[in-house]
């Protein structure tokens, strides 16, 4: 049999689809194997990698006078080049994760989801993979970088970054630069979670005390009752806000990374709601309103919180100018601004309201992630629950009967 005629195409050039007739549905695992009218041939096509510099599929195309001959020579083919293709073709984990950052990352994910992944990559992971190829890498080879990772920078931050590394490799395993995942092998670093900040009720009138007359008074107010995202309040305009109906309209949210902040879509269908407010929230906006008219800033396009120039506030500025202070003002303990989300929700939940109710209120897609994250009101409640039911169970006392006054005689 004479040796196979073997053409590398570039992913770029395809064959005429008038001019490819293929004459059957291929087999499981046959691969690409189709029939040229022009050449009268069948064809099997293979993959060779991708090329480092352009991050495309490069393909060698094998030619039958059947298709049971285009198949055996396209097995022979993968197994005598396979592993010597693969070794010249695989490029470094730096090479293939930078290239993967800019082709897939970049145009497909959020800004901020780029800089998390490249910072990860780069701080991290690289320095201690970055040198070898992507298909040398092995499942101890991983294990070796998390626990450096690890000791480090911390169990959390290893968990991250066995995320990011095993979606970049999920990446190579699609373009067959690789065979399978060696992080697929290996066991997520165990991450002792902190205790949830929060806030009780004691502690918001003490903050809500502090923050009148303050240019963000109703910032305060509408996070901690409202439960929205400080992201999602940022980008509140006026036309959201709907007094008469005591909604607010919550489709965008803001976002910093590379430059300055801007509005973007929310990630999911969840992330678009209508939320209910109370008086206290409702009189906090109509505060602020009438100081945006004396700022300017009251049109129904203006931003609800803008800067003092009517722009989107940067967050890292709201915290280390805004937020810390108003925390010392009222003599609170520091905690994260996400503290006030996490404080409506607790507060709604020890309220009795229903999970459904509180996971639409916070853009949560499903109900058991907001019982799973809150499980501490959870715990509350189960008591309650209990409490109630003994006072159900419990018997009553029957009255004594009345004793008689006449004397036995």
């Amino acid at each position: 049999m004479a040796p196979p005629r073997v053409r590398h195409l570039p992913s770029c050039l395809k064959l005429n689809a008038s001019r490819a007739i293929p004459r059957s549905r291929r087999g499981r695992g046959e691969g690409s194997v189709y029939f040229v009218e022009r050449r009268n041939e069948w064809v099997g096509s293979i993959s060779l990698g991708v090329d480092t510099e352009t991050g495309k599929r490069l393909r060698a195309t094998i030619y039958g006078a059947s298709k049971k001959e285009a198949l055996q020579r396209l097995a022979d083919f993968r197994a005598r080049t396979a592993g010597e293709l693969s070794r010249r073709r695989a490029p470094t984990l730096r090479e293939f994760g930078e290239g993967w950052l800019e082709r897939e990352v970049r145009p497909n994910r959020r800004a901020t989801t780029h800089r998390s992944y490249a910072g990860i990559l780069q701080n991290h992971v690289l320095p201690v993979l970055g040198t070898m190829k992507v298909n040398r890498i092995e499942p101890r080879d991983v294990e070796r970088c998390l626990a450096i990772i690890r000791e480090t920078a911390g169990a959390s931050m290893a968990g991250k970054s066995r995320t990011v590394l095993r979606r970049l490799m999920q990446r190579a395993c699609a373009l067959e630069v690789i065979g399978r995942n060696p992080v697929d092998n290996v066991e997520a670093p165990t991450v002792t979670k902190r205790p949830m900040q929060f806030l009780d009720a004691e502690q918001l009138l003490a903050l809500f005390a502090a923050a009148e007359s303050d240019r963000f008074e109703a910032l305060v107010v509408v996070l901690a009752i409202g439960g929205i995202r400080i992201g999602e309040a940022l980008a509140l305009t006026w036309a959201d806000v709907n007094f008469e109906a005591r909604t607010i309209r919550v489709e965008k949210t803001a976002q910093e990374a590379y430059g300055s902040p801007k509005v973007v879509e929310p990630k999911t269908g969840a992330g678009r709601r209508t939320i209910a407010l109370g008086s206290v929230p409702i009189a906090a906006l109509r505060r602020r309103r009438t100081l945006a008219r004396g700022e300017g800033f009251a049109e129904p396009t203006n931003l609800v919180f803008p800067t003092t120039t009517g722009t989107i506030v940067r967050q890292s500025n709201l915290l280390r100018r805004w937020w810390v202070p108003l925390l010392e003002s009222a003599g609170l303990e520091r905690v994260n601004l996400h503290a006030l989300r996490h404080s409506s929700a607790s507060l709604s939940l020890l309220a009795g309201t229903n999970f459904k109710v509180i996971a639409d209120r916070l853009g949560h897609t499903d109900p058991g992630f907001t019982s799973r994250v809150y499980s501490h009101a959870v715990d509350v409640l189960h008591h309650r629950d209990a409490a109630a039911v003994d006072a159900l169970l419990k018997p009553k006392k029957r009255p004594a009967p009345p004793r008689s006054s006449a004397k036995r005689r």
